[in-house]
């Protein structure tokens, strides 16, 4: 019997953390979270393969969890793609 593949963000899950510098002060960016819990009030509570299914990103195809990042400094925001890993 074949057993179903499942993937997880390791940043979300707490196994690592993000670490990036912002594009215009070089100060560290802080990590806000997933993209798709922005979208309306109720999005952090949607299921993440449903939201990933009609966000309209390639996130469910290349099993990848996007992240919004932010310069508590300059105030620039950008988004980062993270690689899921197999569970």
């Amino acid at each position: 019997m074949s057993r179903k593949v499942s993937y997880a963000c390791p940043v979300c899950n707490g196994f690592s953390k993000l670490s990036y510098f912002c594009s215009r002060c070089h100060q560290p960016l802080t990590d806000g979270g997933r993209l798709f819990d922005y979208f309306l009030d109720y999005s952090p509570y949607r299921p993440i393969d449903d939201a990933k299914m009609t966000d309209g990103l390639l996130d469910y195809t290349n099993h990848t969890c996007p992240h919004v990042l932010h310069c508590p400094h300059c105030d620039y925001q950008q988004t980062v793609m993270v690689k899921e890993i197999q569970t």
